[in-house]
């Protein structure tokens, strides 16, 4: 009798630390990180919001509240011989300060619906130790969907205290995405179209991608009809998993000039991945290096 007892409460410790089989994934693992238009609206009045309007144009329609930086361009290092090379640290500060941004402020980004702007200032605001942002999934076009007003005035705010901290950890060249492309523990996402990335369409010097690279479009993760939202989170995470895009990897994505790699770090950031490190200079720099190795 003793021994049955033992036997089977061995069995209950077994069972109770054996990982449970993961269930679909619900909901994105850091859900803060995108709004809806109805969770936006409902802290409008918040006095720490800080709103974003991430478009290149206006169209003479924003969300009330809302200040404009057109993040492509305004994001861009013109000086840089790397097309649209993210902007250092001392021009993005100021930048931010004239903007009238503050250390304490709630950050919420919209652009037109594709988050391509978006997520691009998401990144430059990551990348220079600003950790409370979050985009509005879908953009304008879901707030508007939702029947919440738009205005053609633009908000202004008194110059802010923002301070630039580098996060070296989440920028990488290509030295190092050269060295990731046969390290088992990294996985170079490759965020371009198919198009791009066997070389069939070629806008650098050489077409092609970066050895052992995995390839998904940065719009495969939205919506393809109607508003262009993010896709239900399990769905998401299938397609990562799918290429071995998997949360115990480095991941480093990149595109042409890292804009469409931005989207894909804000996607990869709200799926929960720890270690993402993007390659700024992308394929506009790759592609154009003689001393590169290119597969097709």
């Amino acid at each position: 009798m003793r021994y049955l007892i033992s036997i089977l409460a061995i069995t209950m410790l077994f069972v109770s630390c054996t990982p449970e089989e993961q269930g679909p994934l619900t909901d994105y693992p850091n859900t803060h990180l995108l709004l809806s238009a109805d969770e936006l609206s409902s802290i409008l009045d918040d006095p720490d919001l800080f709103l974003v309007d991430a478009r290149a144009e206006l169209n003479d329609s924003l969300i009330a509240g809302a200040t404009h930086f057109a993040a492509v361009r305004e994001l861009t290092d013109s000086d840089n011989p790397i097309p649209n090379y993210l902007i250092g640290p001392d021009q993005f500060q100021e930048k931010m300060r004239n903007l009238g941004l503050n250390r304490d402020h709630r950050v919420v980004i919209y652009d037109g619906g594709n988050h391509l702007a978006a997520a691009r200032l998401f990144y430059a605001l990551d990348y220079y130790g600003f950790s409370n942002a979050s985009l509005l999934n879908g953009g304008l076009g879901s707030w508007v969907e939702a029947g919440f007003p738009v205005t053609s005035e633009v908000a202004t705010h008194a110059p802010g205290t923002f301070q630039f901290d580098v996060q070296e950890g989440l920028m990488c060249d290509f030295e190092y995405v050269t060295a990731a492309a046969n390290d088992p523990d990294k996985i170079i996402f490759d965020a371009r179209s198919t198009e791009e990335f066997s070389g069939e369409r070629i806008v650098a010097e050489r077409g092609g991608h970066i050895p052992n690279a995995v390839n998904l479009e940065w719009s495969s993760v939205l919506e393809t009809e109607g508003v262009s939202r993010f896709l239900p989170a399990e769905e998401i995470r299938l397609m990562f998993a799918e290429l071995g895009i998997t949360p115990d990897k480095e991941v480093i994505p990149h595109c042409h000039t890292n804009v469409r790699g931005s989207h894909a770090y804000f996607t990869l950031r709200l799926m929960g991945y720890d270690s993402v490190r993007p390659y700024e200079g992308s394929w506009s720099e790759y592609g154009d290096r003689s001393d590169a190795v290119i597969q097709q």
